[in-house]
């Protein structure tokens, strides 16, 4: 493949001036396609939101512990409810309608927990890690239409040998191929607050849940020794990922504005990078943040990074293009950025850090709010509106 930087030059509105990309942070300058944006690029548009519509506790249902949530076509919204192990099915308008699987270790239900929601082909699709087991429902009416049983077949598969014994993610790609996300780290000798450098290897599925070939691997997060091996997702951060309605793999790290795409096969396509202020870690900062007293008494202890992560959160709508949090100085917000799917800036706008955006489609993005009170989630969706500059 042949090696090529372009740096990207900006029209100024005041002027017909040229403003050269910062310079290419050396680790990457061995990327191949690799695209430098100018860190003073503006927003070609700008975005409002309009609260439209809650999901959550009503006189119909309540939910136990709010998991994931996904959106359908019609505008269906599906929220895990991993204490009470369903799936709670709610009309765009905010409609209760019915409940999804149910606790149990059958076809269609769930034993250990409910991730990885996804639909695809009028089809919703729900992981339940312990078991390895990824039940299928037909969207028209709910019901269970498959139950796929994964990584059969692992065994055949050296290098899985030394990884955990859960799959940690499972992607749907295709109509009838998935993405398994395998993760491994040394446990030997780890002393209390020690950090571990994770693996995580992504290999393609059959629709029958048999592994097919190794796509690639890489260091997805650092994790520390905290009695648990946990990944201190505050202050490490972790590799973001995202698959775009072509089957486009991108893979974000959190230390610096890169993203890198891959093809459905695991090949690497190209890259692109924005300059981007980094903000000291500091326990003043992490108290901003609302990062938890016992967690900021123990900062002195770990080998943190100097910087708070960059990249916090990226979500791919329907229109295939990147949403993505990044940090800036005010801990209660987060910036976030829209970007084609090549990287040209859409817009930028601030978003509180306390109500994450889950999920952005048809125009509307849905953030999950907690009462600082009482503890209760409730799903919210914002009708977004773009205009021009």
């Amino acid at each position: 493949m042949r090696k090529s930087v372009v740096l990207i030059i900006f029209l100024i509105t005041s002027g017909c001036s040229l403003q050269q990309a910062d310079p290419i942070p050396e680790k990457f300058q061995e990327l191949e396609n690799l695209t430098v944006y100018s860190e003073d690029v503006k927003s070609v548009e700008t975005i409002t939101f309009e609260k439209d519509a809650i999901y959550g506790d009503s006189s119909d249902v309540v939910i136990g512990r709010m998991g994931e949530l996904v959106i359908d076509n019609l505008g269906q919204v599906f929220i895990a409810d991993i204490s009470k192990m369903v799936i709670h099915a709610f009309e765009s308008n905010g409609q209760f309608i019915d409940q999804v699987g149910r606790d149990g270790r059958g076809p269609g239900e769930f034993s250990s927990y409910i991730k990885n929601l996804q639909i695809y082909d009028n089809r919703l699709y729900a992981f339940d890690p312990a078991p390895s087991r990824l039940n299928v429902f037909a969207l028209n009416n709910q019901t269970i239409e498959k139950s796929i049983s994964l990584a059969q077949n692992r065994s055949n598969y050296h290098e899985l040998k030394t990884t955990f014994p859960h799959i940690k993610n499972i992607f749907v790609t295709g109509a009838d191929t998935f993405i398994a996300e395998f993760v491994k780290h040394s446990n030997k000798d780890l002393h209390k607050y020690q950090n571990v450098d994770v693996t995580s290897l992504y290999y393609s599925m059959d629709y029958d849940g048999n592994i097919s070939v190794k796509l690639f691997e890489f260091t997805s997060e650092i994790r520390t020794n905290l009695v648990l091996v946990i990944n201190l997702k505050d202050f490490f951060g972790h590799v973001l990922y995202g698959f775009s309605s072509h089957g486009q793999i991108y893979l974000a790290e959190p230390d610096d504005f890169l993203v890198k795409m891959y093809s459905p096969n695991g090949d690497y396509q190209s890259a692109f990078f924005y300059p981007h202020e980094k903000i000291l870690l500091s326990q003043e900062k992490a108290a901003e943040a609302n990062v938890s007293d016992r967690l900021i008494s123990e900062m002195h202890l770990i080998d943190l990074p100097e910087y708070w992560p960059v990249l916090i959160d990226m979500k791919i709508d329907d229109l295939d293009r990147l949403w993505i949090a990044t940090t800036v100085e005010d801990m209660s917000i987060y910036e976030w950025w829209v970007l084609e799917e090549t990287g040209e800036l859409i817009t930028k706008f601030e978003w509180p850090r306390g109500e994450p955006i889950e999920v952005v489609k048809k125009n509307n993005i849905y953030t999950r709010k907690t009462d600082v009170e009482t503890g209760l989630q409730q799903i919210v969706r914002y009708r977004i509106e773009f205009e021009e500059v």
